[in-house]
């Protein structure tokens, strides 16, 4: 991409992160039926509901992109969903997230051991668990694999949890479309996900997110640190 075009995004992109932020108030604080008003449109939602009734478990998988809160309350209203979470180390921010998360019907469960059993649970029952597969993992909780062509510390949790049960794998986005209105697509995973080789599965994970990311790249939070981790063991210079 020429320089100017970069420029113009990276431009884009800030302006997307602001809105992010001030969107939260009304996507913890408002209620869930006032918000799903806002959704102007849903597609794929046929690849959720076929997962969904082959009874094998559905793994929702979310990018840091547009506004995942509101996707979550989409989730909830048409299923039993458990979602893992990162805790905040404020106790009342803490309680304030999982508030707003649980209004509309999630079951949250912290990530961690505990948390790893809540979902392998729900998923074993057939059920719908979501996540954010682009989170940084903790040291030995990942594998580096490529993402837009840049060696991506990438968590295992999703790709394991696959192998283990057997769930579908479903990408979900809700991106802004104007006006202070959304649209929420569902699409399939990509088929390496599945593989019983860990790097292709992690590749498969990272293009899959790269497919959602391309369809709106201005609202991809780029600065969550993605990239900071580096094979050579060092941590990137932000």
């Amino acid at each position: 991409m020429p320089a100017a075009e970069r420029d113009q995004m990276a431009s884009a992109s800030l302006h997307a992160l602001a809105v992010n932020i001030l969107d939260l108030g009304r996507s913890w604080l408002w209620k869930p039926e006032r918000l799903l008003r806002l959704v102007n449109r849903v597609t794929g939602e046929e690849y959720l509901q076929a997962a969904a009734a082959a009874g094998k478990g559905t793994l929702i998988l979310a990018p840091h992109l547009g506004n995942w809160e509101l996707l979550n309350l989409h989730i909830c209203k048409r299923y039993s969903v458990t979602t893992m979470y990162q805790e905040h180390k404020r106790v009342s921010v803490n309680s304030m997230v999982r508030r707003a998360r649980q209004r509309g019907g999630a079951k949250l469960v912290p990530a961690g051991a505990g948390g790893v059993r809540s979902v392998l649970l729900a998923l074993g029952a057939g059920e719908v668990v979501s996540m954010l597969p682009d989170q940084v993992p903790p040291d030995s909780c990942g594998e580096f694999a490529p993402l837009f062509g840049e060696p991506a510390y990438t968590m295992t949790l999703a790709t394991n949890l696959i192998q283990r049960t057997g769930a579908t794998a479903i990408f979900a986005v809700c991106k802004r479309v104007g006006g202070g209105r959304y649209e929420i697509g569902y699409q399939p995973a990509d088929e390496d996900i599945y593989s019983s080789d860990s790097a292709t599965a992690l590749a498969g994970l990272n293009k899959s997110i790269e497919r959602c990311v391309l369809d709106c790249p201005e609202q991809y939070q780029w600065a969550y640190k993605r990239y900071k981790k580096m094979p050579n063991q060092d941590n990137r210079k932000y």
